[in-house]
């Protein structure tokens, strides 16, 4: 698939550096569409970390082709369920006795398949109407071959195209998956994050059973909601699209400079809306806890990104963590205007794909010039969940201005 899809795009190079001009548009498109297609047989047929890192591109709206989020945006929630034949017994064994002890009805077909679990409808003895997520049978052993595949492509382009060296990204994620597959402390996450909105009825999180919950399974009380990106099913319920756009960018501020333990994980398939809005988050196995210290470097860097100060953004960076090959500041400032610079620039709450293109190509340059040898992977997820919101926040055609949403949190930083 890697091969396919690079000597694709590399021919496409080659043509425009030979007839002095890009290849047409509708080159360009139609590699993007087989690309996608390849991409996503390929995660359905290995599954594992390959559907979640799809998840995580068929979110990005803001930069990738329509082809890719068209495509890879089914394994949000589409992904094809395995059969209740095989989690049946898998079940079973988890929770100690036979499901007709524990459940008045269990949904055979599930309302949900993801990447490393499925989640079924059931019906509690006492009446609870709840939801049971089941962690996949041997899945650690796919995560485990994954990254040791997805280590060694890494690896390999790290070595050809020195530009696209991502290799501290593969350190993060060996780093984040044990707290995916560990449903006891999604339990205590979720029970963490409701303490954390208590009081506030616009955000909602499932509430854990104690009692039916083990490492591989994950029983909780079940929440309707549509879909954050179901733009149309949002308005036939009469929930207006920009009140949701500024409930989730004040959600996920909250959660990372307030709170200081924020959702890792909120691609489309993890968030729903409710009439309100009530925004409703789901699948909180990866979340991260910042220090104090950690939490006011954040708010002191964002507080100079908004000042357009790169001198001190990239001061704070390294008090931060992040450290380059060199010591110089060049890479780390315009890391800054990736982490948030382009939305203040733009003032809205996603990117421009031409502003992505010119920050993307002088990041690449300032990389290959001077790259980062150290970073901490709390910042870099954070990095990631901007990401995954900056894509939302264009299917909803966000109006929110991120400077204004951020003047609470960081009003009172002097620089």
């Amino acid at each position: 698939m890697v091969v396919v899809i690079y000597a694709g795009y590399k021919t496409l190079q080659l043509y425009a550096l030979v007839r002095g001009r890009r290849a047409p548009d509708g080159i360009y498109d139609r590699h993007h569409r087989r690309s996608a297609l390849l991409v996503r047989r390929t995660a359905l047929s290995l599954e594992g970390l390959l559907i979640k890192a799809c998840q995580f591109a068929g979110s990005r709206a803001d930069i990738l082709p329509e082809a890719y989020v068209e495509i890879l945006s089914e394994l949000h929630d589409r992904v094809p369920p395995r059969g209740f034949d095989e989690i049946e017994p898998w079940l079973e064994k988890e929770l100690g006795r036979p499901l007709s002890e524990v459940f008045k009805r269990l949904d055979e077909v599930p309302v949900a398949a993801a990447s490393l679990a499925q989640v079924h409808r059931g019906l509690l003895h006492d009446g609870r109407d709840v939801a049971v997520k089941v962690k996949y049978p041997n899945i650690e052993r796919i995560v485990a071959t994954d990254l040791a595949s997805i280590g060694f492509f890494i690896n390999c382009l790290a070595r050809i195209e020195s530009r696209f060296d991502m290799r501290l990204v593969l350190k993060e994620i060996s780093e984040l998956m044990p707290l995916e597959l560990d449903f006891v402390c999604e339990a205590a996450h979720a029970r963490r994050f409701s303490g954390n909105f208590a009081g506030d009825d616009s955000v909602r999180f499932p509430v854990p059973i104690e009692e039916l919950t083990t490492r591989n399974v994950l029983t909780m009380n079940y929440i309707e909601g549509t879909k954050i990106t179901d733009v149309e099913a949002m308005r036939a319920a009469g929930i207006d699209k920009q009140e949701v756009a500024r409930l989730l960018t004040r959600t996920y501020l909250r959660q990372i400079l307030e709170h200081g333990f924020f959702h890792g994980d909120p691609h489309p398939g993890n968030l729903l809306v409710r009439p309100g809005p009530q925004l409703v988050i789901l699948d909180l196995g990866l979340a991260k806890e910042f220090t104090t210290r950690m939490r006011a470097g954040l708010v002191a860097t964002t507080a100079a990104i908004a000042a357009n100060k790169p001198d001190k953004v990239a001061e704070c960076l390294r008090r931060l963590g992040f450290r380059t090959k060199s010591g110089r500041g060049r890479t780390l400032e315009i890391l800054g205007e990736v982490f948030l610079g382009q939305a203040l620039e733009a003032r809205r709450a996603y990117a421009d794909p031409a502003m992505v293109e010119r920050i993307g190509d002088e990041l690449l340059s300032a990389l290959s010039k001077d790259p980062l040898v150290e970073a901490p992977s709390d910042l870099l997820l954070v990095l990631r969940v901007m990401g995954l919101l900056s894509g939302i926040g264009k299917q909803l055609e966000s109006e929110v201005d991120p400077l204004e949403a951020l003047m609470p949190h960081i009003g009172g930083v002097k620089n």
